[in-house]
């Protein structure tokens, strides 16, 4: 599929067009790592999404501006979400859904026996009505959160379910169609920027940056690095940009074809991290001071030390490094992440 090509002016105001509320704190910084970069041989920019501002921030907060937008638009008073208990998704949904005003409902599975902390704490901190199940069966958690719906709707509530709201998800690649705008802007304002390698977590996130890169004809490689199962991996980021494409008027659409991702860094699976990542989240800490977390953004950086290590670079490329925060959870896997035993 090919995008435009677009004008700045064309893609700005395509994205005007929508609905939006002002909630994440933007511009995020665009940030130089010295010190990383002369470890790796290459120069290294972070993307400091992790400074979106809302509850410890995130990649997911610029998703809200649309995704509320649209909530407010339907007239909600109760956000519905199912989301896993690691989730950063549902911390931030549960945010943004108070700060607008509306209640907030997040059904957990497979967390009925989890400790209260990391995202599941914020959630509580911040007064979500949280629904934290034994089960991990599909089937029996739609049918549980069906009945939720089906009740809060009969106490005459008007319910945003976000797992059926398709702006929910395609708010991802518009925010970061919007955030390719900003990047660009902060990019150029820099020197000796040629060839620019995009390294992010795969999804709709992802999607936005290839799409508006390609329109915009910026000089960019977009690479989303998978952290979960490939396959669900492929159909996020494909379904969610085509559901933006639609919101937004325009007529292509991404297929699979279309989508450069890497599954070499996912580890021993999702939400398990590796010793590549644990590594490179050890990394950064100490040579910039910056944080990254052990269920996605560990397992990007690995991905960019890799490609260094095994000379992938070229002597002109900007490795921009999106941090899409998450940092919440590193707190629920304190085991894996110190580095010695303190007795």
């Amino acid at each position: 599929m090919k995008m435009g090509p677009l004008t700045k002016t064309e893609l700005k105001n395509k994205i005007s067009g929508l609905p939006r509320v002002s909630i994440a704190c933007l511009p995020t910084p665009l940030q130089e790592t010295p010190n990383l970069s002369k470890e790796l041989g290459v120069r290294i920019l972070i993307k400091r999404d992790d400074l979106t501002g809302l509850v410890m921030g995130g990649n997911k907060v610029r998703h809200m501006d649309f995704c509320m937008a649209d909530a407010m638009q339907k007239r909600a008073d109760v956000s519905l979400n199912i989301n896993a208990w690691m989730s950063n998704n549902a911390r931030i949904i549960g945010a943004a859904s108070k700060k607008i005003g509306m209640d907030y409902i997040c059904v957990a599975p497979d967390s009925k026996h989890r400790p209260i902390q990391g995202n599941l704490l914020i959630q509580d901190i911040m007064g979500a009505e949280l629904h934290l199940l034994s089960t991990s069966d599909q089937s029996e958690i739609m049918k549980y959160t069906d009945k939720l719906e089906t009740q809060l709707i009969e106490q005459g509530k008007t319910v945003y379910n976000h797992n059926k709201e398709h702006m929910s998800r395609s708010s991802a690649t518009i925010s970061y169609m919007d955030a390719t705008l900003e990047i660009d802007n902060q990019l150029n304002q820099l020197d000796g920027i040629e060839n620019v390698e995009v390294f992010i977590a795969s999804g709709g996130a992802h999607g936005g940056l290839m799409l508006a890169s390609s329109a915009l004809e910026l000089p960019w490689n977009v690479t989303g690095i998978i952290v979960g199962t490939p396959e669900e991996s492929y159909a996020d980021v494909v379904t969610w940009s085509n559901n933006a494409l639609n919101h937004m008027g325009f007529s292509e659409r991404l297929t699979w074809n279309d989508v450069v991702q890497l599954d070499s860094y996912i580890g021993p699976g999702y939400a398990i991290p590796s010793e590549e990542c644990i590594n490179a989240i050890h990394m950064v800490a100490e040579l910039e001071g910056i944080l990254l977390d052990p269920v996605y953004t560990g397992k990007v950086m690995a991905a960019i030390i890799d490609h260094a290590r095994h000379g992938k670079f070229k002597d002109d490329d900007t490795v921009l490094f999106v941090h899409t925060g998450g940092l919440p959870e590193l707190f629920n896997f304190s085991e894996e992440l110190k580095r010695r035993d303190y007795k």
